[in-house]
């Protein structure tokens, strides 16, 4: 079953800048870690222009743990912290949910 790992940002539009720039950095080193299909999901119309959304695919929860296994002990997880402590004030991660297709 495949799975999706999404986080949920909210920030300024230089936050968001930032997120934009971040996220093409990260894309390659979630892929090397098992994750498949990155994304940055923005608004183009409607609500919530304050708010971006980072999405992974993977092949189940499985391969999801491992993904995490891998991230969390990773240079680049801890130099993803220190980056979200040092713009606080203009990028929250709003934490991350993971949803599987019902139909």
């Amino acid at each position: 079953m495949t799975i999706q790992a999404v986080t949920s940002w909210e920030g300024t539009v230089a936050g968001l800048e930032l997120l934009v720039q971040g996220s093409k950095n990260a894309a390659a080193i979630h892929e090397a870690m098992g994750g498949r299909n990155p994304r940055l999901w923005r608004a183009s119309a409607g609500g919530d222009m304050e708010q971006a959304f980072y999405s992974l695919d993977f092949d189940s929860h499985e391969a999801y743990g491992k993904f995490l296994d891998v991230m969390m002990v990773s240079e680049w997880w801890a130099g993803s912290i220190s980056w979200m402590d040092e713009n606080q004030e203009i990028i929250t991660n709003l934490g991350t949910s993971i949803y599987y297709n019902a139909i």
